[in-house]
């Protein structure tokens, strides 16, 4: 089974939230979207451990201050998925997967132009 993309308007609205709301409010939009249970996202650089910048633990996503940005929590929102639908996969296999996905969430047809478009109309 394949986590997919949202459309590109649902995309859209999730950069939307990150800006103007949040870390938190943004992936608890993405997990309404996913119809999955909530990811907590928790700002502790200690419990990122061994040098990682994030890591994901049990519907718990640690950051450090530098590593809290929009494509390392979608990176983890897709480890959160994987451990919700209960998908079975290698370790590696499982980064790779996590690194595409936040890669073409934000990159994907100019998703991040439009969005920097429309904040840059607001000022």
């Amino acid at each position: 089974m394949k986590i997919r993309l949202p459309s590109r308007r649902i995309r859209e609205k999730f950069l939307l939230i990150y800006e103007l709301e949040g870390c938190q409010k943004e992936v608890n939009f993405l997990t309404a979207y996913y119809s999955v249970r909530r990811l907590r996202i928790v700002l502790d650089g200690r419990r990122a451990g061994n040098g990682n910048i994030a890591s994901y633990f049990e519907n718990k996503a640690y950051f450090t201050k530098r590593g809290l940005t929009k494509r390392t929590v979608l990176h983890e929102l897709y480890h959160h998925l994987v451990h919700v639908h209960g998908l079975e996969m290698p370790q590696r296999t499982e980064e790779k997967a996590a690194n595409s996905y936040s890669r073409d969430f934000i990159s994907q047809r100019g998703v991040a132009r439009a969005i920097v478009k429309y904040m840059l109309s607001k000022t």
